[in-house]
């Protein structure tokens, strides 16, 4: 084995830029990261539920390890704009915590629902290297197809709608939730990949069957969102896709556009989506809905406008389990509830900032064939943080997860691919 000490410096960081080629069990971890859904629904079957509980915390663990190796050998990836806004949102989350350990469950799993999956960003960039990153998003897109097929065959089934998502006043054949358990949290997950699909198919050339493949797979996988029938990301879908078409290619209104055909022929769709600008919803909405749990989280955190009610008092799982109190169907309004006005001015700058990166380092720099899997990217990222608006899918450890994992992996390949001179990895200083 070569000694690394020996080595001239240059020769050293080249080899320690080889990302996950030669760390093989880095490399697995990433792999089974990437599909999260799949790897965690598996391993939390009965019998083995509890390596389903801990398996992501080892994949951390994994990914902790090859980074303090690489920072000892000088490695020093340099941070991008909105992980800085993470740095002081966790900060904050941790002042929260320690303010509130009167109640120290609430406090402490509050904390990590809220940090726990960006931890995972501050690490990736000392194990991955930009040729790792469309490999990585090649085992999400095929995990996508995956579970969009999966969905078509729970609609053709008939599969039980889950109790809770069944609306007593409207009747559809079945709302599809896949190895994702909820058809709100598939819509989302198609939300985000669907994109991807769409970009990596636009993107290859060489590999006919897996232009195929994708082909396939965005077909199936807009079969599936639209069998979700949840608006929230049906509409998020439809505006990411418009602006990304108003910012980098009007042809993306065709899919739009497609969407919006079948969404119009077919009744249970129609008549969805009509129902939310009836009075009779708005009404309801606002004595018992999303409406009046947005205004409850605006009285929350009026008794504490800078910090709210604290982490874990209102409007997610935590509050949920343990105080038996409702979700906020607005991951916003949930932050704004329990962190105050201070939480949510962070938060929305990682939301805002992550997207500014996203569209000026990747897209905007992204050349050939390559553009159309930097705007896809950019699509799916945008798609999730508006859905957020009318749903708490960040609450979810899939989608938050792999929302997180997207948002970096774009910001890797687009900087260091993207870089000076197209070659040169500007995000590892001397």
């Amino acid at each position: 084995m070569i000694n690394e000490t020996e080595q001239s410096r240059p020769e050293m960081m080249k080899r320690l830029r080889l990302g996950l080629r030669h760390h093989p069990i880095a490399r697995w971890a990433m792999i089974l990261y990437m599909a999260y859904p799949l790897v965690d629904y598996t391993l939390r079957l009965p019998y083995i539920h509890p390596i389903g509980v801990i398996w992501d915390g080892i994949v951390l663990i994994i990914l902790f390890v090859v980074a303090v190796r690489r920072w000892l050998s000088g490695v020093r990836p340099s941070w991008f704009m909105w992980q800085k806004f993470a740095g002081w949102y966790i900060a904050f989350g941790f002042a929260m915590m320690f303010a509130n350990l009167g109640q120290p469950i609430l406090a402490v799993q509050g904390l990590r629902d809220d940090i726990y999956y960006m931890l995972y960003t501050f690490l990736m960039p000392f194990v991955i290297d930009e040729e790792d990153v469309p490999q990585l998003l090649h085992v999400l897109g095929s995990l996508a197809v995956l579970v969009g097929v999966n969905g078509i065959y729970q609609y053709v089934t008939k599969a039980p709608i889950p109790v809770d998502f069944v609306d007593t006043n409207e009747h559809v054949r079945t709302r599809v939730f896949s190895i994702l358990q909820s058809p709100n949290e598939l819509g989302a997950f198609m939300e985000l990949t669907i994109p991807l699909l769409i970009g990596l198919f636009m993107r290859e050339r060489d590999h006919r069957l897996r232009k195929l493949f994708y082909g396939f797979g965005v077909v199936v996988c807009l079969a599936t969102l639209l069998f979700t029938f949840t608006r929230g990301a049906w509409l998020a879908f439809a505006l990411a896709m418009v602006i990304s078409a108003l910012l980098f290619d009007r042809r993306l209104f065709l899919i739009v556009l497609v969407v919006a055909v079948v969404g119009f022929f077919l009744p249970p769709i129609h008549h969805r989506v009509a129902d939310l600008f009836s009075p009779v919803y708005l009404l309801k909405s606002a004595e018992a809905g999303r409406i009046s749990r947005w205004l409850t989280a605006f009285d929350k955190m009026a008794a504490n406008p800078l910090f709210g009610a604290g982490l874990g008092r209102y409007g997610g799982q935590v509050a949920a389990f343990y105080r038996h109190g409702i979700y906020s169907d607005n991951y916003y309004a949930k932050t704004l509830g329990e962190s105050g006005l201070v939480g949510l001015v962070l938060f929305a700058g990682i939301q805002v900032s992550l997207l500014f990166e996203i569209y000026r380092k990747v897209v905007r720099k992204a050349l050939g064939r390559d553009r159309f899997l930097a705007i896809g990217l950019f699509a799916g990222v945008l798609a999730v943080a508006m859905h957020d608006f009318v749903e708490n899918v960040w609450e979810y450890n899939p989608m938050v997860a792999l929302y997180y994992a997207v948002v970096i992996l774009a910001l890797i390949w687009g900087t260091r691919k993207f870089g000076k001179g197209g070659q040169q990895d500007e995000s590892v200083k001397d």
